[in-house]
């Protein structure tokens, strides 16, 4: 594949890019044989369906094979180009993925979440969230924990709550903010941190072409201090004992070992620890960098008079230690993209106060009191009455391990650590105040949990993308019909009500049928006559997993 005719292997080889790689010890041509070609597609199979098995049979049937390293999901490699999948393949990939079955990552990016050490986690930020890949992957893997998914820009919020949606996730907190001052939660803090810093991408190069002919070596220095600053930030969010991942696509060691260097200095209560190789079975990782060159843009060796400490490696031996313990993806070791991962720890001996370093008072005498919370906003989300929460709670058989919450016309549910950990608990403010509970506030919570259940004609429906929840959380209670009846509906056509169960409820009714592949449940309206609930997406995967209709119609 070309993306730029003129561009020859010389042409590469010439860009500080292929400088940089150089600098760090690579041979350039074996680097040019892997990072001049497109990436291979990559997935991961959404677990809380009840046809994931089926789901996998299809992506195993076009040829996808697992990873061996990612061990808490089913996640594959497919046998053509990322994007670049063709006729029946690409069209069931596009809906597997509409359809929120499968979600399309990067192997690469996926690293930061398997190296997490999830044990007695309640509650982990994700600190720079958008597009969501990584919220979804540590959501998925574990359901139970709530996942604060943090965006500063609001185009990339909408992404970010259409991806939770997409995948119908209950267990995420999307809330905006700018990382770098992010703010306080209820005490102790939160039990871990992802920190996908903002980077250059210089690892990128095999899916963003661009990068060859932008990236220079004064972007990443560019990009140093606010990356110290979020990671910063993530260390002081976190409780004594928990854990931060430290993460960048980039390969330039100003963004990457430098940035966790003066991490350490600035937050001496953190430390590096281990990544278990044992997660990551398969995957060849290169021990970090304790040394590198600073380089000028035009790829050649900084004068060292013009090298800013901060962005040369530290002469510190402890810092040398620590860089020694962090980890990189290089893409021509793996046939991935590049990265770069840290994990640090909160050394629960550096904190006798038994919380978040935010959460330790600045001065000593401060009177406490309580501050007011802001006044309502079109964001404000409420506990959910017991005499409307009970009522669904009890006909869908849900667990009582949700938490329901209301906004306008819609009813969300979450685990109960959202509510527990970060809604009911007051939250200081570092100056002897602290914000009442029963509130999100300091957190400024754009989407709490998922709507599951949406107010019509003074009915509550139940939402398509709730149905997953529904199904993992409890048991649908509906009418049992025949699989000849939703084939019916999937044709298109509405039922008369003389073709239904006689005991089907007017208004929002789900049908429960039973099939090979896994039991179904399937929304419909009930009034005149009976009409399907489903958009076209996943009608059309309904019917491919029922009665293996093709996803394209023929044309007459």
């Amino acid at each position: 594949m070309v993306w730029r005719e003129a561009t020859s292997r010389e042409d590469l080889a010439a860009t500080p890019l292929a400088r940089l790689a150089a600098s760090l010890g690579a041979d350039v041509n074996a680097w040019l044989d892997v990072v001049e070609h497109p990436l291979p597609e990559t997935l991961r199979i959404t677990p809380n369906r009840k046809d994931a098995a089926w789901t996998v049979a299809q992506i195993e049937a076009i040829g996808g094979e697992k990873m061996p390293w990612i061990t808490h999901h089913e996640a594959f490699t497919m046998p053509f180009p990322r994007g670049h999948a063709e006729g029946e393949a690409r069209e069931l990939l596009s809906h597997l993925h509409q359809s929120g079955r499968i979600t399309r990552q990067e192997a690469a990016s996926m690293l930061p979440v398997e190296v997490l050490p999830m044990d007695g986690v309640d509650v982990v930020v994700d600190l720079c969230a958008a597009p969501g890949s990584k919220t979804t992957q540590v959501a998925e893997r574990y359901p139970m924990t709530t996942v604060i998914a943090n965006e500063p820009v609001s185009g990339r919020v909408n992404t970010l709550v259409s991806n939770r949606g997409r995948v119908s996730l209950a267990n995420v907190l999307v809330v905006q903010h700018d990382g770098r001052h992010f703010p306080r939660t209820p005490s102790p803090g939160v039990d871990a941190v992802i920190a996908d810093l903002p980077c250059t991408g210089s690892a990128t190069m095999r899916k963003n072409r661009e990068v060859w002919w932008s990236w220079k070596p004064s972007s990443g220095r560019d990009m140093h201090r606010l990356q110290v600053d979020i990671a910063r930030r993530a260390a002081s969010l976190v409780r004594p004992g928990g854990h931060v991942v430290v993460s960048t696509c980039s390969l330039d060691p100003v963004e990457n070992e430098a940035v966790v260097a003066e991490t350490l200095r600035q937050c001496p209560w953190m430390e590096a620890v281990p990544i278990p190789a044992e997660r990551l079975r398969g995957l060849h990782l290169r021990k970090g960098l304790t040394t590198w060159t600073l380089l000028n843009d035009d790829g050649t060796k900084m004068a060292h008079e013009k090298a800013q400490p901060h962005h040369a490696p530290p002469v510190e031996a402890e810092l040398q230690a620590a860089l020694r313990l962090t980890r990189r993806l290089h893409p021509e070791d793996n046939d991935t993209g590049g990265f770069y991962v840290a994990l640090l720890r909160h050394r629960p001996e550096a904190t006798p106060e038994g919380v978040a370093k935010t959460l330790v008072p600045k001065r000593s005498g401060l009177t406490p009191y309580v501050r007011d919370l802001p006044g309502p906003s079109r964001h404000d989300v409420h506990a959910v009455e017991a005499e409307v929460s009970n009522p669904l709670s009890t006909k869908h058989r849900l667990s009582d391990t949700l938490a329901w919450w209301r906004r306008g016309k819609r009813l969300a549910v979450s685990p109960v650590s959202m509510r527990d950990r970060l809604w009911a608990p007051e939250t200081s403010d570092g100056r002897g105040g602290r914000f009442p509970g029963g509130s999100f506030h300091p957190l400024k919570a754009i989407h709490v949990g998922l709507p599951t259940f949406a107010e019509n004609r003074g009915m509550w429906r139940v939402r398509q993308e709730g149905l997953p929840v529904i199904e993992h959380h409890g048991s649908p209670a509906g009418v049992e019909v025949d699989l000849p009846v939703v084939e019916r509906l999937l044709s298109g056509d509405a039922l008369e009500l003389d073709e239904v169960p006689d005991d089907v409820e007017r208004g929002s009714t789900l049908f429960l049928v039973e099939h090979p592949s896994g039991p179904t449940v399937v929304p419909v309206w009930v009034q005149a006559k009976v009409t399907l609930m489903l958009d076209d997406v996943e009608r059309r995967m309904l019917a491919l997993r029922l009665f293996d209709w093709p996803l394209t119609e023929e044309e007459e």
